[in-house]
């Protein structure tokens, strides 16, 4: 990463002038918390673009379940390798906005990440390269900041200046922070005897998604297609696809993420059990 240039000889006493020519030359993905019924997606898009107004904005997604941060990081850890490299991720799933928590950027696995220091980017802790900036230089935030919208003040400003300027601006962007926090329950506790895991998604289909990955599954268990797993002390079994298995009961299968998904066969397995995210799946290993 290009280091030393810094940004203060485009900034005048009116603040940062806006630029046409851009040196990031990927895009910025925003993921949240909002929904769609609100403005504040279309307020975020609006702030980036007053900075950085050919800045190209995708959605990955707005409907991550209300403050729920172990969703955010599985559905972003899962998404963001899907981007070309260096694509710029604003991500909001904020509950704790206006407090102590700190605002960061972070580079990591060739992608950028805006967001709160919440437990949202715990995942990018794997990368031994990464590196961590708590956002305080507040020249390149929003004149005024809430206590309630950082998405709009601080994360949106952050990445559209980030993406007009490209990395030499980041030195300038705020001091450097060694690790990261992470959240219980991102990864499932895996011991000889069995694993146990979440739900840390459900997808529009009804399907569960659990935070067990397929290589987690082979740590105890050479045979996938031996793989047994309970879930609400109900014994399922593992199938290769979703017609494969019988209709009316709950079973599993390795989804498109490589995570152990439980489903229903042409239902929507969230709504005949009234499952919710947080809840356990245990894996046992067969060695018959």
């Amino acid at each position: 990463m290009t280091k030393g240039l810094l940004f203060r000889s485009h900034i005048g006493k009116k603040g940062i002038k806006r630029n046409m020519n851009h040196k990031c030359k990927s895009f910025v993905v925003l993921m949240s918390d909002f929904g769609m019924s609100d403005p504040y997606v279309g307020i975020m898009k609006g702030a980036i673009v007053n900075i950085a107004p050919s800045c190209q904005i995708i959605d990955l997604t707005h409907e991550i379940n209300p403050q729920n941060i172990l969703e955010g990081a599985f559905v972003l850890s899962t998404s963001f390798r899907e981007f070309p490299k260096e694509t710029i991720f604003v991500c909001v799933v904020d509950p704790g906005v206006g407090t102590s928590r700190n605002p960061v950027l972070v580079h990591a696995f060739n992608a950028y990440f805006i967001g709160p220091d919440n437990g949202l980017f715990g995942f990018l802790n794997e990368d031994p390269d990464k590196e961590c900036i708590c956002l305080n230089n507040k020249v390149f935030f929003k004149a005024s900041v809430s206590k309630t919208f950082h998405g709009r003040d601080i994360f949106a400003p952050v990445a559209a200046h980030l993406w007009l300027k490209g990395p030499e601006i980041i030195p300038s962007l705020g001091s450097s922070l060694p690790q990261l926090l992470d959240i219980q329950g991102r990864v499932p506790l895996i011991t000889q005897e069995k694993i146990t895991g979440t739900i840390v998604h459900i997808d529009r289909f009804g399907n569960l998604i659990s935070n067990i990955h397929r290589d987690h599954l082979l740590s105890i268990q050479s045979n996938l297609s031996k793989t047994r797993f309970v879930f609400r002390n109900i014994s399922c079994t593992l199938y290769n696809t979703f017609a494969e298995a019988p209709e009316g009961k709950p079973a599993g299968v390795i989804g498109s993420t490589s995570h152990l998904e439980i489903f229903i066969r042409n239902r929507n397995a969230a709504q005949i059990t009234k499952a919710r995210t947080g809840e356990t799946v245990y894996v046992y290993p067969n060695h018959t």
